[in-house]
């Protein structure tokens, strides 16, 4: 019982406080910008579909300190859950640019149902190797069909 109230506790809270920290955006082909802040832009293309390989994220406004970039493809299910697709890190190499195919870490693209649109985001966080926290954090929200 604890447990249940816990579940949906989470399931509740979670989407909140993503919205409310990392700012959700709209499309999957834009930049989504934040004022004085990092922005991501993500380039979708058919070949990512139901695809081990991962689109070319473009990170801008990198905090100073960034070494490396840890990036999830998580999906939003309509029972509350969020389900992770996989992602993986990228070390900062100064230009901003995660290569497409560059994520590993049991990556698997977006593959709704046939007719069926489901909502995504990809997480892009820059971190630093002196701590755990994350120096940035932006959601790429999308749906896809």
């Amino acid at each position: 019982m604890r447990f249940e109230i816990l579940g949906k506790a989470r399931r509740a809270l979670f989407p909140v406080l993503c919205a409310a920290a990392l700012l959700p955006a709209c499309a999957s082909k834009e930049t989504q910008e934040i004022p004085d802040g990092m922005a991501v832009t993500v380039t979708l293309r058919e070949v990512h579909r139901c695809s081990r390989i991962s689109p070319e994220i473009q990170v801008a406004q990198i905090p100073g300190s960034t070494d490396y970039y840890d990036v999830r493809l998580v999906e939003f299910t309509s029972d509350g859950q969020d389900l992770f697709l996989g992602g993986g890190e990228w070390n900062n190499d100064g230009t901003g640019i995660i290569p497409e195919g560059g994520l590993t870490r049991h990556y698997r693209g977006p593959c709704p149902p046939a007719g069926q649109a489901r909502d995504y985001a990809f997480v892009v966080s820059a971190m630093s190797r002196q701590s755990i926290q994350p120096l940035s954090v932006r959601l790429f929200r999308f749906t896809q069909e």
